[in-house]
């Protein structure tokens, strides 16, 4: 109870550094939320005299105060589970706007992750098993280009495929715009039918890792005592196979932690490719546009779920395998 304890006060102590951090630096970066929104309106058709009034009667509705005092009292509402409200979506909260992304990332991510995750984990014992073969290097190398090859360029790539050569899948959004969101066959089946591509790129880009990772830490299981043990016994070689995948995944353990809490960031390059309104859509917004508020939110949310995850990881750990204490 006290290593947790202990734990648990570092974590917190962490996200407010990190918090703190980034609200400084956010506010380092050129230009400002109305520098940005007065060019929008030009580009609007607005004249400049338009831009400048809409935008000053903005900026008059927010109080000019010094940085430090403005960080005294977002961390005052941050206490009470308020994270501030938009500049560019004028008056709306940016726990809301946090909200009605995260579930459309957190589905694609989750599932590009866990597919990838298990294709990787088959490969890698697989190609463990039969290293010295043709098939065992092919796979290695797949793994490798698909793992160097940025998530960007699959997206690119993926989108060119399946909607300008084949027109196979739709290139942007997350459902149709006839359907209404909601627990209904039509709107799931649009939903599932739009992921496939964000969904893939997730797979693509991230089988290849797991499955180097686990060839890696199969091979050094493998000569392992209890497996030369197995053999010696003569078990079947699927019950080897069992207790090799078992013992080869535990290090792989605390990666697929840290990655499920990396997820509730979303991906900035695959969301913005397919227009895909997840969080990672809405961090690349809030960075183009300046909203100090939103990229706040979005960071704040990132790092408490990555820290909270590698908590998990090393207490979890500890118990999967009792040679490590937490």
């Amino acid at each position: 109870m006290t290593k947790l304890l202990r734990r648990l006060g570092i974590s917190v102590l962490m996200i407010f550094l990190v918090a703190a951090l980034t609200f400084f630096l956010i506010r380092l970066m050129p230009g400002n939320p109305y520098e940005v929104m007065y060019h929008q309106l030009l580009m609007k058709g607005m004249s400049q005299q338009q831009a400048m009034d809409q935008v000053r009667s903005i900026m008059n509705a927010i109080p000019n105060q010094p940085v430090l005092i403005q960080f005294v009292e977002w961390l005052g509402q941050l206490l009470h589970g308020n994270m501030g409200t938009s500049i560019q979506e004028t008056g709306v909260p940016v726990t809301e706007l946090v909200l009605n992304a995260l579930p459309w990332t957190l589905v694609t991510v989750s599932l590009g992750l866990v597919i990838s995750f298990f294709i990787g984990i088959l490969l890698g014992v697989w190609s463990a098993s039969r290293r010295n073969s043709w098939v065992s290097g092919l796979i290695d190398n797949v793994g490798s280009i698909a793992h160097a090859i940025p998530a960007y360029v699959t997206a690119v790539a993926l989108l060119y495929l399946f909607n300008v050569v084949w027109h196979v899948f739709p290139s942007s959004g997350a459902y149709g715009i006839m359907e209404t969101p909601g627990l209904n066959i039509p709107f799931l089946l649009s939903f599932l039918y739009h992921i496939v591509l964000p969904v893939g790129t997730y797979v693509l880009t991230g089988f290849g890792s797991w499955e180097l990772a686990m060839k890696s830490t199969t091979i050094t299981v493998i000569n392992d005592d209890f497996m030369m043990a197995a053999r010696l016994r003569g078990l079947p070689r699927e019950k080897q196979m069992r207790y090799l995948g078992w013992n080869s995944i535990l290090p792989l353990f605390t990666s697929f932690m840290l990655s499920l809490g990396a997820m509730f960031g979303g991906s900035v390059f695959i969301e913005g490719t397919y227009a895909f309104p997840g969080i990672g859509n809405l961090f690349a917004t809030a960075i183009n546009s300046r909203d100090y508020p939103v990229i706040q939110g979005c960071f704040l949310l990132t790092t408490t779920t990555i820290i909270v995850a590698n908590v998990i990881a090393d207490f979890a750990y500890s118990k999967l395998d009792p040679r490590i204490q937490a």
